[in-house]
């Protein structure tokens, strides 16, 4: 069976202690000014209308249907069978349009690099058969990480004994694969991810590029979309021969 990979975050345990987010710059070596993990802090109103804190582990919610992936124009942005979203660095050209695509405002250009960069839930370190540097190191136990299709693993048995809430909203719903408990209380509006506007690089393909293609470009275009295709073949197999040795 394949794997379904996901993460889930204990509201409830967590006491921000920035652990897994020094893990995971210390795992990465993230530029300083970015990061690949995070933890929110959301006022709120709690019982007897006294303040309440509620903090939300997050990163890239591996959606199924990843609208960055979608939005990617090289095929640098990618889906697993597993449902791990990567970026394949041959192919990032950096053009940033994956950026505003994700609705978590989960990826970043590495200035270092000069492509996109963002959490692949340590995609080397399961392949090994390790946790996520953020789920090893978390001291409350807020991380759990697994796969959601071994009926005999720890996320399958929390998920069946647990209430867990998903950030998905009335104009966003891409099937994040990051589950939330939060004790029984509501996830804030503040939390919940908003509907993202195409770049405007992404509006000049579309509203420009694109007809002028159907105008009478269409010839070259093919040839470019066939080059392309090839070179994006081309490295899918290599990666998929290298198997473990994809690295984000």
């Amino acid at each position: 069976m394949t794997k379904k990979y996901v993460m889930l975050a204990d509201a409830t345990r967590c006491i921000n202690c920035k652990a897994c987010v020094i893990a995971c710059r210390a795992e990465w070596g993230t530029p300083l000014g970015h990061s690949r993990d995070w933890v929110r802090e959301v006022e709120m109103e709690g019982p007897g209308g006294m303040p309440d804190l509620m903090l939300l582990p997050g990163r890239c919610q591996h959606c199924d249907d990843a609208p960055c992936v979608e939005s990617c124009p090289s095929g640098a942005a990618y889906q697993r069978e597993d449902g791990v979203v990567l970026v394949d660095h041959e192919l990032c050209s950096g053009c940033e349009l994956c950026v505003p695509a994700c609705p978590y405002d989960a990826r970043f250009l590495n200035p270092e690099t000069g492509t996109v960069s963002k959490c692949t839930f340590c995609q080397p370190r399961i392949d090994a058969g390790q946790p996520p540097a953020c789920v090893g190191t978390c001291v409350g136990r807020a991380l759990v990480f697994g796969d959601a299709n071994d009926p005999a693993s720890e996320v399958s048995r929390l998920l069946q004994e647990k209430e867990w809430l998903r950030l998905t909203s009335d104009g966003v719903n891409v099937g994040p694969n990051h589950y939330y408990h939060t004790g029984g209380r509501p996830l804030p509006p503040e939390a919940l991810p908003k509907p993202t506007t195409p770049h405007v690089q992404g509006r000049l393909l579309e509203e420009v590029v694109n007809p002028l293609a159907g105008a009478g470009l269409l010839g070259m275009a093919g040839v470019f979309v066939a080059a392309g295709m090839k070179k994006l073949l081309d490295r899918r197999s290599e990666v998929q021969r290298q198997e473990g040795g994809h690295h984000d």
